[in-house]
């Protein structure tokens, strides 16, 4: 049993870190899925973190307003004092758990990486979704030696 545990702690830490963006993005998706804030906020750039900052910065300058259009939009109660506490993983969990965001979500099962091109420090990983036309193209950025995903993808989704 005690041979067991080392072998088990470096499989685990094995699934956390990629050395491949296919891997890399399909661990942000599964934390996505699982509604793990801190897993997502891992699996994020420093440029995509930085961004979420300001982006976090801005609605805190005018919370009731803010809290108001975001209640709206992801279909959440939210009221400007709750949302002047907000952290940048308070903000992600919002953002990966709200219906207005999960119901229009294909199934995790049917969200499959097809393949990926790294040139340098970019790459763009290719999904393959059901319903969907054509691959969907998502660009990730090494980062020491992990990849992660770049801020082109958060800039057009949010």
């Amino acid at each position: 049993m005690k041979k067991f545990i080392p072998l088990l702690l470096a499989v685990l830490a094995g699934a956390v870190l990629s050395n491949e963006p296919g891997e890399a993005l399909e661990n942000l998706v599964d934390a996505f899925y699982e509604g793990d804030a801190c897993g997502v906020e891992a699996g994020l750039s420093s440029n995509s973190i930085n961004m979420l900052n300001m982006m976090l910065m801005m609605v805190k300058m005018q919370p009731d307003q803010a809290a108001a259009e975001i209640s709206a939009e992801l279909e959440i109660a939210l009221t400007g004092d709750e949302l002047l506490n907000w952290t940048t993983t308070d903000f992600i969990y919002v953002l990966i758990s709200a219906p207005g965001i999960t119901d229009q979500l294909p199934l995790r099962e049917d969200i499959e990486v097809s393949s990926f091109d790294i040139q340098g420090d970019s790459s763009t990983v290719f999904l393959d979704i059901p319903d969907y036309p054509e691959e969907i193209a998502i660009a990730m950025v090494r980062e020491g030696d992990d990849w992660k995903l770049g801020e082109s993808f958060l800039q057009s989704e949010l």
